[in-house]
């Protein structure tokens, strides 16, 4: 395992730039008609994946009175472990498919001249995750050091 992490490191970085030279290529490529429903698509999962952050936030802060001192679960309704369960699973499924499946798809986008359209959404959805995500850092610190423990 420890050989592994220098190649994974590696290829978010490389998905990182790949994310950035993406919104680039998209405000150039951006289609005189584009298609609202299809924007709001390409936004939706990271606007999701914001709201169910913050969401997990406020309900541990107002169930709890204020943030855990402890570490884990322990003692926690089971709606609030339910809540962090699927909030988890969500950011998960949202980052590993960023990180592994969006760099094939901008890809073969990129290669096929008819999907070259499909850049500029891409590009979207990138620029949107990389926002929420950021966003999701201003979470108070006291949420984030339980978080990660």
């Amino acid at each position: 395992m420890q050989n592994s992490r220098p190649y994974i490191l590696t290829y978010v970085v490389f998905v990182g730039l790949l994310a950035l030279a993406s919104i680039a290529v998209s405000i150039r490529l951006r289609p005189a008609r584009h298609s609202h429903v299809t924007l709001a698509a390409a936004v939706l999962p990271a606007l999701l994946m914001l709201a169910s952050f913050y969401s997990l936030v406020i309900h541990l802060h107002y169930y709890l009175g204020g943030w855990p001192i402890g570490i884990g679960d322990n003692g926690f309704p089971r709606a609030l472990i339910i809540h962090e369960i699927i909030c988890v699973n969500f950011l998960i499924i949202l980052v590993l498919g960023t990180i592994f499946v969006w760099p094939v798809i901008y890809v073969l986008c990129a290669a096929i001249r008819r999907w070259r359209v499909c850049l500029y959404y891409l590009g979207v959805y990138a620029l949107s995750f990389l926002l929420c995500s950021g966003a999701m850092l201003l979470a108070p610190r006291p949420f984030w050091d339980w978080g990660l423990d």
